[in-house]
């Protein structure tokens, strides 16, 4: 008797995939392409996948597969261009990007893609048309509106960014990514205690996601001004070599550890009464 169909499989893979079970999609990708090795869709998700992973070579050389069967692929061409992205290979993943959007200009993602490689190498002007050609091609897109949002965070047009942060929850009011850019907008607005419900929100989600502590942290570090130095001092280390250089001639150099060490103590106690879940990860 004969085992399930590649593309069976991939549609059970999907299914995981969604619920953010990775692996287990992997594993049911991995065995479509053991049973057609040449099997298009298979290696595009597989590709995918690892992207969502962070596995960037292992992307790459999926979707290579892909590149070769579909030279004409937006989709194929895209993915590339994402996993050129992670690589930090700039030149080549615009490259990847353009020809997505050249074989099919009204593709949203393609341009929100275009957008953040843009944005990358600095060329702002370019990126942002790129990113609002994007939510006009596609107004309900979350993946195009969250990233036009911290794309206008970034270049401090708060305001704008809560219009798009707005719009996204709308348009995707439970997903992760909006949920966190919310937040971001909410606690640039100088409205703490609303970021912080969004933080949690996506802690329960997510928990232990980095984003999402990211954004709990920053939020304590906005009520607190000596938790709030704590944090710059911990996200900054060329701020903390200068205040150590700067202390040694007074013989109080090691109070900045002390200060770093105890900061994150504090943090870690106040994340577990928000949400006992929470851990900090080593390096965080």
């Amino acid at each position: 008797m004969s085992g399930p169909s590649p593309d069976a499989l991939i549609r059970q893979a999907l299914i995981f995939r969604g619920a953010g079970e990775a692996a287990k999609a992997i594993d049911l990708l991995k065995e479509a392409l053991a049973a057609d090795p040449t099997h298009l869709n298979a290696q595009i998700q597989l590709g995918a996948t690892y992207i969502d992973q962070g596995k960037t070579k292992l992307a790459l050389d999926t979707l290579a597969g892909a590149a070769r069967q579909a030279p004409n692929s937006p989709i194929v061409r895209r993915l590339v261009a994402l996993g050129q992205l992670q690589r930090g290979a700039l030149p080549e993943a615009r490259k990847e990007a353009e020809e997505a959007i050249r074989l099919f200009a009204a593709d949203s993602i393609s341009h929100t893609i275009l957008g953040r490689i843009l944005a990358r190498q600095q060329h702002w002007r370019e990126a942002e048309a790129e990113l609002r050609r994007a939510v006009e091609l596609q107004p309900d897109s979350d993946y195009a509106l969250t990233h036009l949002g911290y794309f206008l965070l970034g270049r401090r047009k708060v305001a704008e960014a809560a219009e798009v942060a707005d719009a996204a929850g709308r348009a995707a009011p439970d997903d992760f990514g909006v949920i966190l850019l919310r937040g971001d907008v909410a606690l640039r607005l100088g409205k703490a205690q609303e970021a912080r419900d969004f933080a949690l929100w996506a802690l329960s989600l997510k928990a232990n996601h980095r984003e999402a502590i990211r954004l709990l942290v920053s939020v304590k570090a906005h009520q607190s001004w000596w938790l709030g130095l704590w944090w710059r001092l911990n996200s900054n280390i060329w701020l903390r070599l200068l205040i150590v250089f700067a202390s040694f001639p007074l013989g109080i150099w090691f109070i900045t550890p002390i200060y770093l060490i105890a900061g994150r103590l504090i943090f870690e106690h106040m994340l577990a009464r928000e949400l006992k879940t929470v851990k900090l990860k080593r390096g965080f």
